[in-house]
């Protein structure tokens, strides 16, 4: 892979942890009797198993470039 797609993994990894520190603290500071609530807490998982994938990822392609090496 290229350097600007690992940039570009680096980016959507970023974007997918602000985005589940948004949701959660939408969830901390709004009402607990929202019917949404359930629905954000599982879009808040979604988001951290999605950035954790993408930084497996990141990790493989650097493992997968320092192997190749000598």
């Amino acid at each position: 892979m290229t350097r600007r797609a690992v940039r570009l993994i680096w980016v959507l990894t970023g974007l997918c942890l602000v985005a589940g520190v948004l949701v959660s603290a939408a969830i901390w500071l709004g009402a607990p009797d929202r019917p949404w609530q359930h629905a954000l807490k599982e879009l808040s998982t979604l988001l951290d198993v999605v950035a954790l994938l993408l930084w497996m990822g990141i990790f493989a392609i650097y493992w997968a470039r320092r192997r190749r090496r000598p």
